[in-house]
């Protein structure tokens, strides 16, 4: 039998797999972060009609002759470089790589997979997975980062202990204001009354009532400030057992503040005891009062009580429950709740390989490690330079002129090498006719 039949049938077999490849780039055109594959060919074993020789006295060197027995397909690889282009989504959860990295997928919190599909959702446990088929992106639980090689876990963003956030207790407030001598709610009963509203370290609210009166003398610069009461957010009373009286004393020439409750500086450390013992203790500054007399015939003392520091720090917050969830661009997962708090609950893994072109396609736009790929590199995004992008996917990265453009060559390639085929039968049904 002619080679030339054995090398068209070759030459049919790799033309018809690379259409296959073709076919397979464009029907993923659409699907997300998909990479497109290419065909790699290479002529296959020769046999020599001819030996080649060496150079003799009356001879130059001889070239050997080879005839060739067609090609074959040396590698289909993937373009996993080339990364796609972004599509907007708006949904917070849709992330896209930009670097060399892939998301760590796992379909039973065990296998280890790998994926740019950055589509993901919350399930119905909680737990953070992909969108299509609802396998597990892996991470570190915690407000710690990601150490390189770190141990992976599925990510419950959404359980018991992340539902909600405890509250933490006030722990500084300030008075300001000025204090008028000759204000008339100094001669009623209790004097000027005062309210600060402050969180327990149960995260529950209370209404602390002060009254300010004067300092019990015939000194118009000494004043008296009394816890008179404290309040839950039910309207119950709570009693306290500790000393809650505080002197306050001012300079006659300027007005300003020179002693509170023994301290030059303006603060004073209050504390709580017995049913009000969830409060505090609260470091009040009173550093921002004055006392000077009014200048209208109405006298009245612009002082009020404030929580928090003069900062704005030490506020503390009531009980919170989660709201909403967001993720920044190196993966850490941040719980929003309802008292104002942002906590980081979790962070997403990202792996590398030596070699990413090595990994193996396992469907559900995942990749296996394989000999070639080498071990993951389990890794924060931004270690190499990525980073991650919220609410936006990475689209295929098939360039369909180029898919079509390979369709014409290798369709034209399957018609020469049919044509081989039928050239060579011609000439064999020349051969049979010489008999005749």
């Amino acid at each position: 039998m002619m080679r030339s039949l054995w090398s068209g049938v070759a030459g049919l077999t790799t033309h018809q797999l690379e259409m296959d490849v073709i076919g397979n780039n464009i029907a993923n055109v659409n699907t997300t972060a998909y990479k497109s594959q290419a065909t790699g060919f290479s002529d296959v074993l020769y046999q020599t009609v001819k030996n080649g020789t060496g150079a003799g006295e009356n001879v130059a060197t001889t070239n050997a002759a080879q005839v060739g027995l067609g090609s074959k397909v040396s590698s289909i690889y993937t373009n996993i470089s080339k990364s796609g282009s972004m599509q907007t989504t708006g949904n917070a959860l849709d992330m896209m790589i930009t670097g060399d990295a892939f998301f760590v997928i796992s379909p039973d919190s065990q296998t280890r997979n790998f994926s740019r599909d950055g589509a993901f959702t919350i399930d119905e446990q909680g737990s953070l997975v992909t969108q299509n088929n609802g396998f597990y992106v892996m991470g570190v639980m915690g407000d710690g980062g990601i150490t390189p090689g770190a141990n992976v876990t599925r990510l419950d963003l959404i359980t018991d202990a992340t539902k909600t956030i405890g509250g933490t207790a006030t722990s500084a407030s300030y008075f300001r204001g000025n204090i008028d001598s000759l204000d008339s709610s100094f001669e009623e009963a209790g004097g000027k009354s005062l309210r600060l509203e402050v969180f327990g370290n149960d995260g529950r609210t209370y209404t602390l009532k002060f009254n300010l009166t004067g300092g019990g003398d015939d000194a118009d610069n000494t004043f008296m400030l009394s816890l008179a009461s404290i309040q839950d957010q039910e309207g119950n009373l709570l009693q306290n057992t500790t000393e809650t009286n505080i002197n306050l004393v001012y300079s006659k020439s300027s007005g300003k503040l020179i002693d509170a409750g023994g301290n030059a500086d303006g603060i004073v450390n209050l504390s709580f005891g017995g049913g009000a013992s969830m409060i505090g203790p609260l470091n009040i500054d009173f550093s921002n009062t004055t006392n000077y007399a009014g200048t209208t015939a109405a006298h009245h003392s612009s002082i009020y009580a404030y929580k928090g520091d003069v900062q704005g720090l030490n506020v503390g917050y009531a009980n919170g429950t989660m709201t909403d969830l967001s993720i920044t661009d190196n993966g850490s997962v941040f719980a929003k709740y309802s008292n104002g708090q942002t906590v980081k609950i979790a962070q997403i893994a990202v792996a590398e390989f030596n070699n990413a072109m090595g990994l193996e396609k396992v469907g559900d736009n995942l990749y296996a490690e394989s000999l070639n790929s080498g071990e993951a590199q389990i890794m924060d995004v931004t270690i190499n330079g990525g980073y991650l992008t919220s609410g936006v996917l990475e689209s295929s990265n098939v360039d369909l002129s180029k898919e079509f453009t390979d369709m014409i060559t290798t369709q034209r390639g399957f018609q020469a090498n049919s044509r081989v085929i039928t050239t060579s039968d011609e000439m064999l049904q020349i051969l049979r006719g010489l008999k005749r």
